[in-house]
């Protein structure tokens, strides 16, 4: 259990109810395991499952507090991350920035090699960044000492460029990288201080990753002369066809045995059988982004946020927001904190922040006390905090409070 003091972020043990540093993975006291915040944001749309779901309950009937914290990177804020109530931030050329919005503070900056070509990501307490070529690990704990330590603990030469994000699994991570005119898959795995990294598959066209952070399983799609396959990676990779063409290079989401993907010139969303590869079912066209949600099993509700050309449509209500015909959402919309908002950040520079209790109610929310225009690169919400940052590299954070409550 990750929680705020008065003076710092703790995680307490559930075992012996001692208190630890934040990202320790063990109890100091007892050993046992620390389980994960469900509310960490430690990837691309969430977590290795592209959800874009906070499970986290947020307050139904909210106000949105004026930022909490304000972050200023020096170029295009490239991801927006969370771990144990600490946001990191990674601007595009390679500046990362640890921060706690609880007391408004940053805690540690520092430069890695830049332009930063994937989606960053957090798994055991340790951030991994890719760069061109390469991709480096950073132990997160020794960054919130009185002096922050920062130093790699391996660096693993990549044959090409990351691509969209990278997927942790276990001690290993994942990677779509582009090499010359054909796309792979790579994986690093690391042993002590040193890392490797091989190719597992080649294809003219490849999908974004998405695992499940429980099992250590990854998925991916490829596409090669208009035969679409679903690759699975356990301890080998198993590859079953899939009855679909067309891969649109969009993230997917794995979820309750099924991955969910966009495909075909109609842009369908489509949820598909881990299993088999087989069209478990068929959804809407015209999908440009979406978010999933999940129920207390880990089962897909049948609630989530759809984007489309035209506008935003919330499934359960069946409510739709339309869009201006010149107005587009940025690409890490939409997200959702659980039973409280909907979150879509606009290329015009505005975060639409949806009250899922009285749709199609929303707050708008510009950076900057409202005066930027500058289009939304980064979304990411934890705890009852949401965050987002800008092409210009300024990133806010701001809390949903319930209503009446003392400020």
């Amino acid at each position: 259990m990750t929680v705020a003091t008065a003076e710092s972020v703790v995680r307490r043990c559930t075992q012996c109810g001692k208190e630890n540093r934040p990202f320790a993975n063990f109890c100091r006291a007892c050993a046992a395991p620390l389980p994960p915040s469900p509310s960490n944001w430690t990837g691309y749309k969430g977590d290795a499952r592209r959800l874009g779901f906070n499970p986290a309950r947020g307050p139904a009937s909210w106000t949105m507090q004026k930022p909490a914290l304000t972050l200023r990177l020096g170029d295009e804020c490239r991801a927006l991350l969370a771990c144990d109530g600490h946001l990191i931030a990674v601007s595009m050329s390679g500046t990362i920035e640890v921060a706690d919005p609880a007391r408004a503070r940053s805690i540690c900056r520092f430069q890695t090699q830049g332009p930063v070509t994937a989606q960053p990501c957090i798994s055991n307490g340790i951030l991994y960044v890719s760069t061109r070529n390469q991709i480096t690990s950073y132990a997160l704990p020794p960054l919130l000492f009185d002096s922050p330590r920062v130093r790699p603990l391996w660096q693993a030469a990549i044959d090409g460029t990351p691509l969209f994000a990278l997927t942790p699994a276990g001690n290993r991570v994942f990677a779509t990288v582009a090499n010359g005119e054909w796309r792979e898959v790579h994986v690093v795995e690391a042993n002590g201080p040193r890392a490797t990294a091989r190719s597992l598959l080649r294809a003219s066209k490849m999908s974004w990753l998405a695992g499940d952070p429980a099992t250590g399983e990854v998925v991916f799609f490829s596409e090669d002369g208009g035969r679409v396959q679903l690759h699975v990676v356990r301890d080998s990779v198993v590859t079953h066809p899939v009855p679909l063409q067309t891969l649109a290079e969009q993230p997917i989401a794995l979820l309750g045995g099924a991955a969910f993907g966009i495909f075909g010139a109609a842009r369908q969303l489509h949820r598909i059988a881990v299993a088999n590869g087989a069209v478990e079912e068929s959804l809407e066209n015209d999908t440009q982004l979406f978010a999933l949600t999940q129920d207390a099993n880990g089962e897909w509700d049948r609630d989530g946020v759809r984007i489309d050309t035209d506008g935003v449509s919330f499934a359960r209500s069946g409510i739709r927001d339309s869009f201006a015909p010149i107005e587009r959402a940025a690409r890490p919309s939409p997200i959702v904190l659980h039973d409280a908002a909907a979150i879509v950040g606009m290329d015009d520079g505005r975060v639409l922040v949806y009250e899922l209790a009285h749709l199609p109610h929303h707050d708008v929310w510009r950076l900057e006390d409202g005066h930027s225009s500058t289009a939304i690169t980064a979304l990411a919400s934890f705890d009852r905090f949401i965050a987002a940052g800008n092409r210009d590299g300024v990133v806010e954070v701001r809390e949903l409070r319930q209503k009446g409550m003392a400020q």
